[in-house]
């Protein structure tokens, strides 16, 4: 394409799957992550900032929704199983090397993994200091895995603390590997939780994230705060539109999706 690629995966012939790739960081997106081709068209034709669909031409869209039912890459994984040797640019990688409070952040959470007990989590989670250290150690792990049930007490405290740090009023939990319960735990906990008010969220590369997800969250107490919400490279609602996305899972007027 004139930005990026176009990927297509024939390891079954007869039912090739498809997404768009960026490489490198590229309009906004996550970089080396799969793209679905509405988030693809309503960044590229605007430069980056967000359109809403209905203001995209007519050929554009009946290209978009041409697509729709076609197989789609939604993992990194399956891109990274392909191009084993592709090297990453510098600012999608980790270049340094983990702090020693990420290191040891990561080793007490792994005791809590193999033990799969929530009450050791919970006491994980209550000793837990306010340190960039804690933060960077959860963003790292969840990057690369899904965590047990067990952990979310820890997952909670994490963001918590990320969030208290940032004092910004996003909450980020893009490209993270999160169930969807896990999500919705996260959500109340920050939005009952922390002391910074947050406006926006971003859940964008979560391939289980559906509308019933979505609903849940605009369900929580104090989610009518939340007028931003980021869900690209969602394959369970890129055939959703922005506008009937808001009304379906209750978001009030005003928000954006």
């Amino acid at each position: 394409n004139n930005s990026g690629y176009t990927v297509i995966d024939v390891t079954d012939p007869f039912s090739p799957a498809y997404c768009f790739w960026g490489g490198s960081s590229w309009y906004g997106f996550r970089p080396g992550y799969p793209i679905d081709p509405e988030s693809y068209a309503l960044r590229y034709y605007n430069e980056g900032a967000a359109l809403l669909f209905e203001e995209l031409d007519q050929d554009v869209q009946k290209a978009i929704l041409a697509l729709q039912g076609e197989d789609f890459i939604g993992s990194k994984h399956t891109l990274d199983e392909a191009w084993s040797d592709w090297s990453p640019m510098p600012n999608e990688m980790d270049e340094e090397a983990p702090s020693q409070d990420a290191k040891d952040f990561i080793k007490a959470l792994r005791v809590v993994i193999g033990a799969r007990s929530t009450e050791n989590a919970q006491q994980m989670a209550d000793a837990l200091s306010t340190t960039a250290g804690v933060v960077e150690g959860l963003r790292r792990i969840l990057r690369q895995r899904r965590l047990p049930k067990c952990c979310d007490p820890v997952i909670i405290k994490g963001f918590l603390i990320a969030q208290d740090l940032s004092n910004s009023d996003e909450l980020d939990l893009s490209w993270m590997q999160l169930s969807p319960a896990q999500v919705l735990k996260v959500v109340r906990g920050v939005l009952h939780g922390s002391s910074v008010k947050i406006s926006s969220l971003d859940v964008s590369g979560n391939s289980d994230i559906a509308v019933g997800t979505l609903s849940g969250i605009f369900k929580l107490r104090g989610a009518s705060e939340l007028k931003h919400l980021h869900v690209f490279g969602c394959p369970k609602v890129e055939d959703v539109r922005g506008a009937d996305m808001a009304r379906r899972i209750g978001m009030d007027g005003g928000g954006e999706v």
